[in-house]
């Protein structure tokens, strides 16, 4: 690699020293242009003007690419921060409890505005617009530290903690684990974290040794319970009890009452298995999850895992594929293609180089599924990319991760060095003789990244512009090469295919969509979580037998299902059951399965403006119905609201998102429509539209 100077007086020794770390680890990988802007700028807090030449240099690339990159994506900044940088999010899941009245005082609290930093150099303050923690809304990110239930007192408190200064640890009895002890679990899933799931367990560590109680303190994974986190689970002769939510305070009243034996407890449910949320879920992909350690390779081979990869081991690509496709198994985004099809694709593609990319960059306000079941049960996703690249003939994989997932970043990469060395992965899979590696690459905060080829443009190392097709990624994928591109979900609804059968996956569901989905339900409800169940349920239920209502009692007004594009349902469509075809028949999508409840306060008109203030803000650029009609779109809405010229408005409104549906080059600018039509056909009193009613 040709060398570049750092030695100009500008830039601090301490700069100097990153960027040549970040330089000799990663200049010579595939797409390497990432991984160096996030090195530097997680050991200096941003990347200098001065570092540009250097990487061009180093990468041998223009000035102006590393520039057009830097300024591509939302993560990069271009110039230094305060000392700490506190992100809100903005995603209409935290929205729907309270986000926008967080995100104003919090303006007004420290006095600046987004990408602000405070007169003190303490706080700069910055937008993010999902931090998957749709469940525990409103939230913010601290760091790598994401909090959520954040209330406007909540705030205030954490910036003058973060002006104080570390607070000097209290005095208390060393915290132990014994193995062998009383059987504790307490999940250390982002969102458990988020609302103070690490402080429970030093608590109750630290509680037991004063007591002289024995316990074995077990960090598994959500149940996906979130209104109940920090839960906490005991292990007795009859199954595993459940204590929630935990607080700090909680812990001493928990060991008075015995519960570490089971004892009675006003947080007490019993049986987790019991807990109606739980009890009436088909659990499949997710049958591990909150059960397991999630780095223990002993739990997962107990708990079933790795069958289906040494099933694949015995089989030829070929086989693999058609028990893929004989499963039904459809992707689990916005188009549901059916997997072995695109698997088959690439496995008569020509050549000897094929890749296998997991797409993790799971954006969509009000889903969290990926996100929990990497950090929840990593080597189910491990195991299905594995079995991918056997079909194949892939010998490498990358997972392209959101920057917004820390805690699921750090857990793939040692799930991933745990499976290697044990021979899961390498040169010699399961024994096999044939080779697979993996690796996590981090994204940048792109929404539109989520588009399969601009995420593959991200992964070579560009700016995530979407390109044209054909050809197809099956054909011409990553570096030019014939490349498998699926989602966390469906990659991790492999291993049991290849376990079970295709059979016993294809006879769970209905019509063409078959298997179980994991559906997300955030927003205003009572209980919000992940539910896992065959597709068939309708909104009602997931909504009011498992979602428990609303969370201020007031009626469910809509929900948008499947993420920032998804259309809003109204109360009076509740009842369509969820599967592909019958939302696509009714100018919805199922995507992600992401659920985002609002109740009756909600104010529609302003959350189809804020559909296309986000399409605008994500907007890769590249064909114009995208980039200038989602801009134009805020600007006609904001017109309808205001009442000039509403019918010509309303028309106009109506001609720009056919357009946009039908000209964009991708889903992105082609979907962005669907909550704006679906707002002003079931809402139009909230864009001052007076509803035209039969005599």
């Amino acid at each position: 690699m040709p060398q570049a100077d750092i030695t100009s007086p500008s830039l601090s020794e301490t700069a100097r020293e990153a960027i040549q770390r970040a330089l000799d680890a990663h200049a010579s990988r595939p797409g390497a242009l990432l991984p160096i802007l996030h090195a530097i700028q997680d050991a200096i807090g941003w990347v200098p003007a001065q570092a540009v030449p250097l990487i061009a240099t180093a990468l041998n690339q223009s000035r102006a690419e590393i520039h057009g990159v830097i300024s591509f994506y939302h993560h990069f900044r271009s110039t230094p921060p305060g000392h700490t940088v506190v992100q809100v999010c903005r995603a209409e899941s935290c929205q729907a409890r309270g986000g926008a009245a967080l995100e104003a005082h919090a303006k007004r609290s420290l006095g600046i505005d987004w990408h602000e930093t405070t007169a003190d150099g303490a706080i700069s303050l910055e937008p993010v617009y999902c931090l998957g923690n749709c469940a525990c809304s409103p939230s913010i990110r601290v760091g790598d530290e994401i909090l959520g239930r954040v209330s406007c007192e909540g705030f205030d408190a954490l910036v003058d903690g973060l002006r104080a200064g570390p607070a000097r640890p209290a005095d208390a009895p060393q915290a132990t684990s014994t193995l062998g002890g009383i059987r504790i679990f307490v999940p250390l899933d982002s969102g458990a974290l988020a609302v103070g799931a690490d402080e429970v367990a030093q608590v109750i560590a630290h509680e037991a040794t004063a007591r002289g109680i024995e316990v074995e303190l077990i960090r598994n994974g959500s149940r996906g319970l979130y209104w109940l986190e920090p839960l906490v689970e005991v292990e007795t002769p009859a199954g595993r009890l459940a204590y929630g939510p935990v607080t700090v305070a909680d812990v001493p009243a928990l060991f008075d009452a015995g519960f570490h034996t089971g004892g009675m407890h006003r947080l007490g449910h019993g049986l987790t298995e019991h807990i109606p949320f739980l009890a009436g879920q088909e659990r499949l992909t997710f049958r591990r999850v909150g059960i397991t350690a999630p780095l223990s390779l002993d739990d997962y081979l107990a708990h079933g895992g790795f069958e289906g990869l040494r099933q694949a081991v015995t089989m030829d690509g070929a086989a693999i594929v058609k028990e893929v496709t004989d499963s039904g198994l459809r992707g689990r985004g916005g188009a549901a293609f059916p997997t072995g099809i695109k698997w088959n694709t690439v496995l008569h593609a020509a050549g000897p180089t094929k890749y296998v990319v997991c797409n993790a960059d799971e954006g969509d306000s009000g889903t969290f599924s990926d996100r929990m079941l990497m950090e929840g049960d990593p080597y189910c996703l491990i195991e299905g990319m594995a079995i991918a690249g056997l079909a194949v003939g892939a010998a490498q994989g990358y997972i392209y991760l959101r920057s917004e997932y820390p805690h699921a970043f750090h857990t793939l990469q040692q799930a991933i060095a745990l499976a290697r060395e044990a021979g899961w992965l390498g040169q010699d899979v399961a024994g096999s003789g044939r080779a697979f590696e993996l690796d996590v690459r981090l994204g940048a905060g792109a929404y539109v990244c989520g588009e399969e080829t601009a995420m593959l443009e991200s992964l070579e190392g560009k700016r995530g512009v979407v390109r044209f097709k054909p050809p197809l990624p099956a054909i011409q994928g990553l570096f030019g090469k014939p490349t498998v591109i699926n989602n966390v979900m469906s990659l991790a609804a492999v291993p049991l295919i290849l376990a079970r059968g295709a059979a016993f996956y294809r006879d769970y569901g209905m019509g063409r969509s078959h298997g179980t989905l994991p559906f997300q339900l955030a927003g205003n409800l009572r209980h919000p979580g992940l539910v896992e169940k065959a597709f068939g349920i309708t909104l009602r239920e997931l909504l009011l037998d498992y979602g428990g209502s609303s969370a201020s009692g007031r009626p469910i007004r809509a929900v948008q299902v499947g993420g920032p594009l998804g259309a809003f349902v109204p109360e009076s469509q509740f009842d369509v059951p969820l599967d592909y075809e019958t939302y696509a028949a009714m100018g919805a999508m199922i995507g992600h399965g992401g659920l985002v409840a609002f109740d009756d306060s909600a104010d529609m008109a302003q959350l189809a403006r804020y559909a296309m203030e986000f399409c605008a803000t994500e907007s890769c650029g590249k064909c114009t119905p995208c980039r200038i009609g989602s801009t134009r779109g805020v600007e006609v809405i904001d017109r309808i609201i205001a009442g000039e010229a509403r019918d010509a408005n309303v028309a106009l409104l109506d001609s720009l998102c056919d357009t946009m549906l039908h000209g964009s080059l991708c889903a992105l600018g082609g979907m962005a429509p669907y909550p704006v039509k679906s707002a002003l056909t079931h809402f139009p009193q909230d864009f001052g539209i007076v509803p035209v009613t039969a005599e």
